[in-house]
């Protein structure tokens, strides 16, 4: 059987190793960065590689192709490594380099990306032509699997559901996004700062506090902690419920550190997400291969290279990838990738809870438009305005659509028109420079 050689490349750390086709890791190592310049990664890569190969010669002599999943944005079909959050990187071509190296070919992906790759490949989606992975830990992200492939939208940025707004005018984003955004409140060092807010400790023996500490503490009884965990699957709860109103994901596997402790938030998640679809037959679980995912990730990316990866339907293009959306008694939407439909229906838009925080019931967009009927007052087409723009906010962080098209009710009415584009700039992370387009027909 085939071996792909993988790093799963992380902001503090990097694990070189060997994985074969059925998803078995043959090999695996922890190595810490000694530095984190753009040179440096690539010698320590090599050398990590080399190792590998020196101490495991049959492996190596079996390796097919090498797997890269990337901390930050990575282009997948050139292999160039474009940015990091966590390390200094620009453009830079990782994946020609260490094939000239190596001589075998190498392929690399965002790392939410290529662990919904290893869902597909290994884990609780083989089966599932239509699903969303989202990864909970330090930060947020998540990928999106529409019509049997990975969806990466107009411009390479599709699923980044961490930077969904979800407290309106709420804390400032350390990364530089808008503030408010879910990544602030639900991720590991949201959750913590969430859990000290509460009343919780900095410092547990010494240490600063984490989401491990706090898992204990509930698992103890902390009432402080338990409220926390509530807290988190609540977050959680509507994110992806929200998600669901874009996409009708079917199947939503969670990942990252924070997912190994989803039995102790599950019911507040399943409660939430239930009282905003009601109706909703969706599957949500926690991943099957806890922390292996980035891992695994990084060998099916190299696999799906193997395959003949030459990118996926719409990917980067900013024309062929558009956003219906139609307002009448109900408000639905439907995405459009190189004109095929990426759902077998129209997504539940209208089922978007339009809240501007945590604490607010809220309202979904269908229950509000049926609240201002026909005779909609300027405030009322104001505060339309305002909700429909939050969620094409989050629906542009989720489906990265270079257009998005709205007709039908309010569509050409000015006051609708404006509290939306307001909405829109002000929660989205692109800070008015939108790279869409929005359009009334």
């Amino acid at each position: 059987m085939d071996i792909i050689m993988v790093v799963d490349i992380g902001g503090s750390k990097y694990m070189p190793g060997f994985v074969d086709r059925a998803g078995t890791i043959l090999y695996q190592e922890r190595r810490e960065w000694r530095a984190a310049d753009p040179d440096a990664i690539l010698e320590q890569l090599k050398e990590a590689l080399h190792s590998i190969c020196d101490t495991h010669p049959k492996l190596a002599s079996r390796a097919k192709a090498g797997g890269l999943t990337i901390p930050g944005f990575a282009d997948p079909v050139t292999g160039v490594w474009v940015e990091s959050d966590f390390l200094v990187v620009k453009n830079l071509p990782i994946c020609e380099i260490l094939s000239e190296e190596f001589g075998i070919p190498f392929f690399a992906d965002n790392d939410g990306n290529a662990c919904a790759l290893a869902e597909k490949y290994f884990g609780g989606a083989k089966d599932k032509k239509d699903f969303f992975y989202m990864t909970v830990s330090t930060g947020i992200g998540g990928a999106l699997y529409l019509n049997g492939e990975l969806y990466y939208g107009a411009f390479w940025h599709a699923g980044e559901i961490g930077l969904f707004v979800v407290e309106e005018y709420g804390r400032p984003s350390d990364t530089g996004s808008v503030d408010g955004i879910a990544e602030m409140y639900a991720s590991g060092r949201g959750m913590v700062q969430n859990y000290i807010e509460a009343g919780g400790k900095e410092e547990i023996d010494g240490k600063r506090t984490g989401g491990s500490e706090i898992s204990e503490l509930a698992a103890e009884g902390d009432k402080t902690a338990l409220d926390t965990l509530a807290l988190e699957g609540r977050y959680l709860g509507r994110i992806i419920a929200n998600a669901c109103a874009f996409a009708g994901f079917k199947k939503v596997i969670l990942g990252g550190g924070i997912s190994l402790m989803f039995n102790q938030y599950k019911d507040a998640l399943y409660k939430e997400f239930r009282r905003i679809h009601p109706q909703g037959d969706v599957e949500i679980e926690a991943t099957t291969l806890g922390y292996s995912g980035a891992f695994l990730g990084a060998a099916a990316v190299g696999i799906r290279g193997l395959e003949g990866f030459g990118g996926s339907k719409g990917s980067g293009n900013k024309e062929g990838n558009i956003l219906h959306i139609h307002i009448g008694d109900s408000v639905d939407a439907v995405l459009k990738s190189e004109g095929q439909i990426c759902s077998s229906e129209k997504y539940p838009f209208g089922s978007f809870l339009a809240a501007k925080n945590i604490r607010e019931e809220g309202n979904t967009l269908n229950q509000i438009l049926a609240q201002a009927g026909d005779a909609a007052d300027g405030e009322m087409l104001s505060r339309i305005g305002n909700r429909i723009g939050k969620a094409i906010a989050c629906a542009c962080v989720l489906l990265d659509p270079g257009k998005i098209v709205i007709e039908g009710r309010y569509a050409h009415n000015k006051v609708f028109q404006d509290s939306l584009y307001e909405v829109v700039v002000r929660e989205t992370y692109y800070r008015g420079n939108l790279p869409f387009t929005i359009e009334y027909e």
